[in-house]
């Protein structure tokens, strides 16, 4: 839907009907006026419920860019990666500070404000968790035995918990190989497939 096109066209009927407002009559050209203007309250009440979520969607946008996490973990890496993700954009910005504001704006011209947060929040997580050291480690990879012994519906269970950051997480700590296309579903029949072979692996050697 062109929507500069329709906004054009609303502003052309607009200026006809003032035109002409004191010399229309009929019952059809009344009926086709109640349906319209019914129509377009409609239309403007969900054009203001859009707006108002865009500008919810940037705020909490800005506020994680600003977290205390965002400050010790976000990188250049990361911001590239969710603008190409998510917009099919390019990073121009070869400094922090203006790559933030690049990220918002043409996040904010793709209109995915909700996504670019949910991105953003994995990927500091992420970093998180790498920084964390061999405890960490020592529990994912324990984990990752847990879920070779589990029956096929307490795994999916257990796999249906997890966002696909921790999914990552859990499989590069393991030795799994994965590239950032590789889809939730596809990391956990890899998790699924490894973790019940190491289980085999671990029965074998005792």
């Amino acid at each position: 839907m062109n929507y500069t096109d329709l906004a054009a066209t609303l502003l052309h009927v607009g200026e006809r009907l003032t035109k002409h407002a004191g010399k229309i009559e009929g019952e059809t050209m009344g009926r086709a006026a109640r349906l319209l203007s019914n129509q377009l309250l409609r239309f403007e009440e969900l054009l203001e419920g859009y707006i108002a979520s865009r500008k919810s969607g940037e705020l909490l946008l800005e506020t994680v860019l600003q977290s205390p996490a965002a400050k010790r973990h976000l990188t250049m890496g990361i911001l590239k990666q969710g603008l190409r993700e998510l917009a099919g954009k390019r990073l121009k910005a070869d400094e922090l500070r203006a790559a933030k504001r690049e990220f918002v704006e043409r996040i904010h011209d793709a209109g995915n404000q909700a996504e670019a947060v949910e991105y953003l929040k994995e990927a500091l997580s992420s970093a998180i968790h790498l920084e964390s050291g061999g405890a960490d480690k020592e529990s994912l990879q324990h984990e990752f035995v847990s879920l070779g012994q589990l029956a096929d519906d307490e795994f999916a269970k257990e796999i249906e918990k997890k966002s696909i950051g921790e999914l990552r997480r859990l499989a590069g700590t393991n030795g799994i190989r994965f590239t950032e296309k590789t889809t939730k579903q596809r990391l956990s029949a890899l998790i699924r497939r490894y973790a019940q072979r190491a289980v085999f692996n671990i029965s074998a050697a005792a």
